[in-house]
């Protein structure tokens, strides 16, 4: 029983609001924060410096929102499982923002962003088990679609603001302020059914004896596993593009004009081919919410696939801003309705509905593990730059393009979702 849920816009828009500044944060960090490392660390080695912070906030978030998910399946308060978490989360995240905007060293950056990682796994954590717990199977895929959508809204939102605000300190303030009243929005809205009372001999909720094969149990289903795979190669490969897209354009692109039209910094360029990748995305977003749950989830991915692997081709080997500009208007609409079909598909195999929000924290580490080896690869870009001038991007681009096309094919081994 579902008693919450109701499919009209306001409540998949208020209850997806956390989703869409979540995006928004990691979008806008992302995009300017090696352009911050940068200012701080010789030229030679930003990339690797800057690989390195993200690293070492992915070794954090590959069991932070498990833990976190895990949990709230054992919380029992009077707000429900998962808003405790979301709040307490969302406050830490905006603190978490400003001492980012203040951090003027390499040490500084490292401590704040490892902080701002925990604190969006005790939110998110528990937060990624909506869908499963309050959406209907037959309405999961345009929930999914829908929250695509707003996640490729906030990338837009996030170049707006770093167009419009121009200073890091004042960009991540906004973050700040908008993280909280996100958080707001859906706490309104994401009302929980009322937890059952606790035995008097009962272990206290935040206190459970905790045990390794709580982590490894989702994994024996096999429909997991290649759930988790398939995820974990694409956020690979998407990783390895937006990590150094924005050092790429400064590096190896060296007129960053579109179609005539002088860009000029190579924030502005990133910002807009993020900007059209965002734009497209959520047009393939809207056109997927409608339509996954009638020609279904492996179908929808296994095509994207081909399409985004296809795109990053010459991404990767014309370093000419208006072959990328067009190149990412393809990959945003395949990558809209992947990022559509990849949350119902995860929902879809699940394997135990009592610990749905630590399994789907366990899904979440697909996203944040891959962050582990791209940050590395850092240091493999800036090896191959120095042997050949942009040689160590060609490189990188190239196996994500691989890792697209692989992680969207696994999917047909799926058996529990069509």
């Amino acid at each position: 029983m579902r008693p919450t849920f109701q499919d009209k816009p306001f409540w998949y828009l208020g209850t997806g609001a956390y989703w869409f500044v979540t995006s928004l944060k990691w979008f806008v960090l992302f995009l300017l924060q090696p352009l911050q490392v940068a200012e701080v660390v010789p030229g030679g080695e930003k990339n690797g410096a800057w690989g390195m912070i993200v690293a070492i906030g992915a070794f954090e978030a590959m069991i932070g929102p498990a833990v976190m998910g895990w949990l709230s399946d054992r919380t029992r308060t009077r707000l429900g499982r998962r808003r405790p978490f979301l709040a307490i989360g969302a406050a830490l995240t905006s603190v978490a923002l400003l001492l980012l905007g203040q951090a003027n060293s390499l040490v500084f950056m490292a401590i704040a962003y490892l902080f701002l990682q925990i604190s969006d796994d005790v939110a998110t954590g528990p937060y990624a088990a909506l869908i499963y717990d309050q959406v209907p199977e037959n309405h999961r895929g345009k929930a999914s679609g829908i929250l695509s959508m707003l996640q490729l809204i906030a990338q837009i939102v996030a170049v707006g603001i770093g167009l419009g605000l121009g200073k890091i300190g004042l960009i991540y303030l906004a973050v700040a302020v908008i993280n909280i009243v996100c958080a707001v929005i859906t706490l309104a809205i994401w009302h929980e059914p009322a937890a059952p009372e606790r035995h008097e001999n009962e272990p206290l909720p935040l206190l459970p004896k905790l045990s390794l094969r709580s982590w490894t149990e989702p994994f024996r289903s096999s429909d997991f596993r290649w759930v988790w795979l398939a995820r974990f190669l694409v956020a690979f490969g998407f990783y390895l593009i937006l990590l150094y897209v924005s050092n790429y354009l400064s590096d190896r692109v060296r007129q960053l004009t579109l179609f005539g039209l002088d860009l000029g910094q190579p924030k502005n360029g990133a910002l807009a081919a993020a900007l059209v990748i965002s734009l497209s995305g959520a047009i393939g977003s809207g056109i997927a919410a409608k339509l996954v749950d009638n020609i279904g989830r492996k179908k929808s991915i296994r095509l994207c696939g081909w399409i985004m692997a296809a795109a990053l081709i010459p991404f990767a080997l014309i370093p000419n801003f208006t072959v990328i500009f067009c190149v990412a208007l393809v990959f945003g609409l395949a990558y809209g309705v992947y990022l559509s079909a990849s949350y119902a598909l995860a929902a879809d195999v699940l394997p135990n509905p009592e610990d749905a929000a630590k399994d789907m924290g366990i899904w979440q580490a697909s996203v944040s593990t891959p962050q582990v080896l791209t940050g590395t690869v850092g240091l493999l870009v800036d090896a191959g730059n120095k042997s050949s001038s942009g040689l160590g991007y060609t490189f990188a681009f190239l196996i994500s393009s691989a890792a697209f096309l692989t992680g969207c094919l696994l999917v047909q081994k799926v058996q529990a979702s069509r």
